[in-house]
């Protein structure tokens, strides 16, 4: 494929990045996007990745995308195109979302009983989790892709980073997931952390997948 340099200004001047700078210990100087999806015809690259870059989140999301729905973005980011290409071919998104809601109930248990006895905590972990299994993101749809090539620089001494970043949406009936993360935690008796549980879930919008 011809290799043409674009350079889009898309400046990020953020200490953590979507694509795993926050384990860095250096300041993201800046990132350019080279080249993407859609440069080999000429296409522009759609906003709602510029968005997904800079910070995701629902609200603005579903009016980038005019999707009236639950989003998550599914993002991984390599050297070789071509195996991301056969990642997103296979990837289990709902696998990959139950994973991170599992993530969300356990870092949102252990930050609401912090004060509490280790042996609270570990019996709320558990009946917190077995509720947050019920969870099936079932109705799970696939609704657009985007992959960008970009070079990023963490000081004025350091050299260049380059690599492929993939981005994936998948939405759901904002109705059924609400349903289902309200089943799934009612009648659990902490009712501030239930509430905590279900505000973070509603936010949950990036996901971002391990190498």
């Amino acid at each position: 494929m011809k290799k043409t340099v674009f350079f889009f200004g898309i400046c990020l001047v953020c200490i953590i990045t979507l694509f795993g700078c926050a384990s860095r210990s250096k300041a993201l100087v800046v990132t350019e996007v080279l080249e993407h999806k859609g440069s080999m015809w000429g296409v522009a690259q759609p906003k709602w990745v510029d968005v997904v870059m800079a910070t995701p989140n629902q609200k603005t999301l579903t009016k980038e995308l005019g999707i009236d729905k639950h989003i998550w973005v599914l993002a991984r980011s390599g050297e070789n195109l071509d195996f991301l290409q056969t990642w997103v071919d296979q990837v289990d998104a709902r696998a990959e979302i139950a994973a991170s809601i599992k993530q969300v109930v356990i870092d949102t248990v252990n930050a609401s009983l912090e004060s509490e006895s280790k042996e609270t905590v570990e019996k709320a972990l558990e009946r917190y989790s077995d509720r947050g299994a019920i969870i099936t993101i079932a109705g799970l749809n696939k609704e657009t892709e985007w992959w960008t090539r970009t070079r990023s620089r963490f000081d004025q001494e350091s050299d260049y980073e380059i690599k492929y970043n993939y981005l994936v949406i998948y939405s759901l009936d904002e109705e059924l997931y609400q349903k289902q993360i309200e089943t799934a935690f009612k009648d659990l008796g902490d009712e501030e952390t239930t509430i905590k549980i279900i505000e973070r879930l509603n936010e949950m919008t990036e996901i971002r997948v391990k190498n």
